[in-house]
């Protein structure tokens, strides 16, 4: 098989290119059918699909040195800005011209501290997708600082979850720690604020909205002080565009538009493991079942891409804590009804457990079935990969397959058949014993099978494992990082390929 190699740095992410210039490179590859081009010197960059234009298929995003820059499936340039933010994030089309928009973090000095650390303000500027338009809707706010005596940090508001959106034109906005959130629209130059919520973290919560729920603590309200930052997105129920997000201990729905008494349409608190002792963290991502539209899944832990940058770096250092609190669940939109399974809490056992019982999730987590999907995600426990295969709908499970580890699920050859990219974390001929935390530079492909329930191996690919890049949520998939890290594929000629990576840290189209 035809191989083609790029040269990549090894933190190489989209938010900051390296090795790019604001001088438009060279066209490196034919029109992007994957979801990553290749520029001049090798840079691989994610893309993004463009159903506004005749001539560009897809767009691209960097920045870099101050400048934001986009550029078409071939490479070429089409616009530049110069900013102090980072980023950029997004993905959603907040002006409905078939271009997918972004947005940048912006921060400015305060001249004062939290314990040791500057304490900044934060906004979000917003870039259209087709021209770069800036649009600066927001006030900056200041950060929260926090102090429990031998420990005092501050915590930025506006940072890159704060954006919300689906399969819809309007975008919601939230600080980390809210009180109040907003919807936004667009009237063709600027946004407009097409209506607001009182987030559950204050007393205007349980005094505005007739649906509030008493929280699972023992605290008396329905609110919850200092509920953490919205995760989620806007879908469409019977016709109705509403917002659904976890926070600490609870799920929500609200209509999307005015502030009402009825705005909040369904509160779900609930404790995973019915523990009162923990935060209520739901840290993880958010993905509506593509083949049941009522079901929402949470699978909370950390992102895939953190071992993946363990396994390049050798070093277990990127996620130690991964979400803290790990779990999955499965929300019912009509019926407002959580099935939860719980399996672990990092503090647990004096931080003892920040590894045991982690849960790893990938940016595709469902298994089609032709009706409602399945869910399949990875579990360290005692010391070993399990790879969790779910039934329809539910958290119980199929399958709990020793020793592999799912990067992810999805069709990297174009056939229109999901392929399962997996990795082995233990040999056949090394001891059944635990210690298998980094996978093997290996990746097996399987095809799934419904009707037998089972994986079909049709293709090895030995001395490497995927390769991955922090990408843009989408419309039906989100996450509490700000991002989503896919498998890549790359169009070579008429074939579509997937980006691999060796031991070596050499990228290729294979």
């Amino acid at each position: 098989m035809n191989r083609l190699t790029f040269r990549l740095a090894m933190c190489l992410l989209v938010t900051a290119a390296v090795g790019l210039t604001g001088v438009a490179p060279a066209a490196a590859n034919p029109p992007a059918v994957g979801n990553v081009i290749t520029l001049s010197g090798g840079v691989v960059l994610p893309v993004y699909p463009v159903t506004g234009s005749a001539t560009v298929s897809a767009v691209g995003f960097q920045l870099t040195g101050g400048t934001l820059r986009a550029v078409d499936q071939s490479g070429t340039q089409l616009w530049t800005a110069s900013t102090t933010g980072y980023g950029p994030y997004g993905g959603f089309d907040y002006d409905a011209d078939g271009w997918p928009d972004v947005f940048v973090v912006v921060s400015a000095s305060t001249g004062t501290t939290c314990g040791t650390t500057p304490v900044v303000t934060t906004t979000l500027y917003f870039y259209s997708g087709q021209t770069g338009t800036r649009q600066t809707p927001l006030s900056p706010l200041t950060d929260i600082c926090w102090n429990f005596g031998s420990t005092i940090y501050p915590t930025h508001q506006w940072t890159e979850n704060g954006v919300l959106w689906g399969a819809t034109n309007k975008i919601a906005v939230s600080p980390y720690y809210a009180s109040t959130s907003w919807f936004f629209g667009f009237n063709g130059s600027s946004f407009t604020t097409d209506g607001a919520l009182y987030f559950p973290s204050t007393s205007s919560y349980d005094a505005t909205y007739t649906n509030a729920q008493a929280n699972t603590y023992p605290t008396g309200t329905k609110y919850i002080t200092n509920s953490h930052a919205a995760n989620g997105l806007i879908v469409n129920v019977s016709g109705q565009e509403r917002l659904v997000f976890w926070t600490s201990g609870r799920v929500a729905q609200y209509a999307v538009g005015p502030l009402s008494a009825s705005q909040l349409v369904a509160d779900r608190p609930y404790l995973t493991g019915g523990r009162t002792d923990i935060g209520g963290r739901n840290y993880g991502v958010v993905a509506v079942d593509p083949g049941n539209s009522s079901k929402v899944v949470l699978v909370a832990g950390t992102s895939n891409y953190s071992l993946y940058l363990d396994r390049l770096s050798g070093t277990m250092t990127r996620d130690p804590w991964g979400g803290i609190e790990r779990h999955v669940s499965v929300y019912n939109l009509g019926s407002n009804t959580v099935d939860d399974r719980f399996y672990s809490y990092a503090h647990d056992n004096s931080d003892g457990d920040k590894y045991e019982n982690r849960v790893s999730y990938p940016a595709n987590p469902f298994v089609r079935t032709g009706g409602t999907s399945r869910i399949a995600y990875n579990v360290y426990t005692g010391g070993r990969w399990y790879l969790h295969i779910s039934d329809p709908g539910a958290t119980t499970d199929r399958y709990a397959i020793k020793d592999l580890f799912l990067w992810d699920i999805a069709d990297v050859d174009g056939d229109g058949v999901d392929d399962w990219l997996v990795s082995p974390t233990r040999d056949a001929g090394e001891p059944d014993v635990p210690g298998y935390y980094y996978p093997k530079w290996q990746t097996n492909m399987y095809h799934w099978n419904e009707a037998t329930a089972s994986l079909t191996n049709f293709r090895t690919e030995v001395g490497y494992i995927p390769h991955f890049q922090q990408t843009f949520n989408r419309p039906t998939a989100t996450s509490s990082d700000g991002y989503l890290t896919p498998a890549q594929t790359y169009m070579d000629g008429s074939q579509l390929k997937l980006m691999m990576i060796n031991s070596a840290g050499t990228v290729s189209a294979r």
